[in-house]
């Protein structure tokens, strides 16, 4: 068989192979050619396409459907809005939503009492429970006082008081409560009762060493000395002797502690507040005698003591309260003013004694500040409600159910009592 010229054939695993072999005398190729890729064919949008296309430019903005907001994105945006609303919620409960009061005229030590609001001048009649937490909200509300309970340490509690007191334009009173047996500091510094006190040497030793205490640590305002006759809960409270031994050991212990420039409390007016039912729990009632206002009489004769508490107890007899808790007769605080031109203060608000009386605590919050008290205990944890009863009252007052004229009067004395010039 004859091959054809220029043409080798040879197998791979059987399979013929045709391979060029070069002609001889062959002059140089050109070069070759380079490949070009040819372009994707664009393909034609169909005419189905095309008009859907065509359509959804057509579609207002408002109208489209935006897919990319739903799944992961639409979760992520729900879980944000979320936590916003529990962010908010918690500074809601936490006071943290209430205003801040506008400035007061205060120019050294003078303040100007009509450049006060309604809402600043209730506010400065309200003694709160001073927890460390509420620290921004009591400044912001610019309430007249702190009370202070149970701490670790005296360090402690003076770093609390220096904190609350830091920068406030109007200081804080800063009470406690050392009426008897039981007070907040008896891990850190015992202090004898009352009952065990014998003569008015005792008394005024018992007085000053609290108020040295006290003051050492921040405080200006003592809820104490108990004038009440007898003690039946706790049995340690009273001063023992009858009415005009209790007068004047009481009036020894008031001259010791505000021998420091601690202000001190007699309490609890109208008296026989500690033999009868507890009136932290359930509304009391009781017969006065004489010998039951005879100590508060004395005290005022003297002209030292400086503040009085008045309880919620309903009375009758030489003090009637005409079938109403004393705290809130506008007759029972009337009388006990006469003669007398201290701080008239409440005893807390929220004891059962005076709360289940009301059907509504906003008829008591008016009929506190009503009645002509100067300070208010309120020790409510929650800075809400507190700002809910200044809201209240503060109408009350717009709507002349609560006097103003009062109202003046009790933060002017307020003032005076922490130092300022009012005018």
């Amino acid at each position: 068989m004859v091959q054809k010229r220029g043409v080798r054939k040879s197998s791979a695993r059987g399979k013929s192979v045709k391979k060029r072999v070069p002609k001889k005398n062959a002059t140089k190729s050109s070069p070759k050619r380079k490949k070009t890729r040819k372009a994707p064919a664009r393909k034609v949008p169909s005419k189905k396409s095309r008009k859907s296309s065509k359509k959804l430019h057509e579609i207002p903005h408002f109208q489209r459907d935006y897919s990319m907001f739903t799944g992961k994105k639409l979760f992520l945006l729900l879980i944000i809005i979320v936590l916003i609303l529990a962010v908010l919620n918690i500074a809601k409960e936490q006071g943290l939503l209430i205003p801040k009061q506008g400035e007061i005229d205060i120019d050294g030590n003078t303040v100007r009492l009509s450049s006060m609001s309604i809402e600043q001048k209730v506010a400065q009649m309200v003694v709160v429970g001073g927890h460390p937490s509420s620290f921004p909200v009591w400044k912001n509300m610019e309430v007249g006082g702190i009370h202070l309970f149970a701490m670790q340490t005296a360090h402690i509690f003076n770093n609390t008081i220096v904190d609350f007191q830091y920068k406030q334009p109007i200081p804080f009173f800063v009470t406690a409560d050392l009426e008897g047996c039981v007070t907040p500091f008896g891990h850190i510094q015992n202090f004898s009762a009352a009952s065990e006190v014998r003569t008015i040497g005792e008394a005024f030793e018992k007085g000053f060493r609290e108020g040295q205490f006290l003051r050492r640590i921040g405080f200006n305002l003592n809820f104490a000395p108990v004038v009440d006759l007898e003690d039946h809960i706790w049995n340690c409270r009273t001063f023992p002797g009858n009415e005009s031994e209790i007068a004047e050991l009481a009036h020894s212990y008031v001259l010791g502690l505000q021998n420091n420039g601690v202000i001190a409390t007699a309490k609890h007016y109208p008296g026989k507040t500690l033999v009868v039912k507890d009136p932290h729990k359930f509304v009391v009632a009781a017969h006065i005698n004489e010998q039951d206002v005879s100590p508060y009489a004395y005290l005022k004769g003297k002209g030292d003591v400086k503040a009085i508490m008045v309880s919620h107890i309903i009375t009758t007899g030489e003090v009637d309260s005409n079938g109403i808790p004393s705290v809130v007769s506008p007759e029972v605080i009337g009388d006990l003013k006469k003669n007398y031109d201290g701080l008239i203060i409440s005893d807390e608000i929220h004891m059962l004694g005076l709360k289940n009386f009301y059907n509504s605590v906003e008829e008591m919050y008016v009929g506190v500040y009503a009645a002509g008290n100067d300070i208010i205990l309120n020790f409510d944890r929650d800075p809400n409600e507190v700002y809910r009863m200044i809201k209240v009252v503060s109408e009350a007052v717009r709507e002349g159910d609560v006097s103003e004229t009062q109202i003046d009067s009790s933060v002017r004395k307020i003032l005076e009592a922490k130092g300022f010039v009012v005018e």
